[in-house]
């Protein structure tokens, strides 16, 4: 059975490390990205992983930067955004849109993982993880058509489309297992675990989270 604090990123006793690298996943998706990764091999590019299980404790880093500032804050068509004038709701609100609260992230359950392409990167061009990288002419949009043909195929899906958050086409869920994770999911224990934290986004979090976190777990309802 899985527990709560699996799903929130606080026990990672049964993840397991994903093929040669440090990154950690959950056993089963990491047997069905190791099968999606081959076929990509056999079908003449590379498929690489620049995320997959995150910790709460990660999480928060990621968020907290952001919040203070550190880390870039994207809008709706992926330009950075002044976010030092805005209130604490609007912030959260709008660092939401691509980066989850601590504790409402898929990538806690180990099941998710942000994908690229090394052999479709140019050479000297840095890995943005953006949507235009997947435009037509850009030099993602191949693995783009390429996802959409095979995901399905190995049991992935990508759960952001942008019928809920922001559009993320390189982030694809292994599905049958992260519902599991889903259905073990609970909201207050999630909660519970943040406000004990000492940021100062915390209680602004909780309240975004009470309307939107099915949004940030990829529900679409």
């Amino acid at each position: 059975m899985i527990s709560s604090f699996e799903c929130i990123g606080l026990d990672e006793s049964r993840l397991v490390k994903l093929f040669a690298t440090d990154f950690l996943a959950d056993s089963d998706a990491a047997a069905a990205l190791n099968l999606l990764v081959n076929k990509a091999l056999n079908d003449g590019f590379s498929l690489d992983i620049a995320s997959a299980y995150r910790s709460f404790s990660r999480q928060c880093a990621i968020f907290d930067a952001k919040w203070n500032g550190l880390r870039p804050v994207l809008d709706e068509r992926e330009q950075p955004i002044d976010i030092s004038n805005l209130s604490a709701a609007e912030k959260v609100a709008v660092i939401c849109r691509f980066s989850a609260i601590p504790g409402f992230s898929r990538h806690h359950f180990g099941t998710d993982f942000d994908i690229y392409s090394k052999s479709l990167l140019p050479v000297g061009e840095k890995l943005k993880l953006t949507a235009y990288e997947y435009e037509k002419d850009s030099y993602f949009y191949p693995l783009g058509l390429w996802l959409t043909e095979n995901l399905n195929s190995f049991g992935f899906i990508r759960p952001y489309s942008g019928k809920n958050m922001g559009y993320e086409p390189w982030h694809i869920s292994y599905e049958e297992k992260a519902q599991k994770y889903l259905d073990a999911f609970s909201f207050d224990a999630a909660v519970a675990v943040l406000l004990k934290t000492s940021y100062p986004w915390a209680e602004p979090c909780v309240d975004f989270a009470k309307n939107n976190y099915k949004k940030m777990l990829g529900i679409i309802c």
